[in-house]
């Protein structure tokens, strides 16, 4: 973990959280979902650009796709880092979306993979992003 998110993760472990109900979460988890949505949302954004430009078949809808995709993990992202905030139910209702949206772009992006590295790259990001969000859930049922 390098420098910044390690203390970013120090500023979370600090925060109260006696109002939340998601006292119990497993923070490394949460860690690692904040990491994969931001590499997500970075790739995606770069994904849309690159698309933007292209006169590939499909690239108009995989810019879109991507660039929803950037705004879902960003906004995931944006969420966990307000842990006073959380609930359960909003949580898991927004990790769901965010694993909806990843799924989408990342067949999206699989199907421009052999002729755009990055949509390859991005479908990659997106896999990522729904194993974080995927085992983030996971720590909350356990939680």
């Amino acid at each position: 973990m390098d420098d910044t998110m390690t203390r970013t993760m120090d500023m979370m472990m600090a925060m109260p959280m006696s109002g939340s109900t998601m006292s119990e979460m497993d923070m490394m988890a949460m860690q690692e979902c904040i990491e994969a949505c931001s590499a997500c949302s970075q790739a995606c954004t770069i994904s849309a650009d690159a698309m933007a430009g292209s006169d590939m078949d499909g690239a108009g809808r995989c810019s879109s796709m991507c660039s929803n995709c950037a705004d879902v993990t960003m906004t995931m992202m944006r969420m966990m880092m307000r842990p006073m905030g959380m609930d359960a139910m909003s949580m898991t209702a927004m990790l769901e979306a965010c694993i909806a949206m990843c799924r989408a772009c990342m067949e999206e992006c699989m199907s421009h993979a052999s002729m755009s590295e990055t949509c390859r790259l991005c479908a990659q990001a997106c896999e990522a992003c729904i194993a974080a969000c995927e085992k983030l859930m996971g720590s909350m049922a356990t939680a």
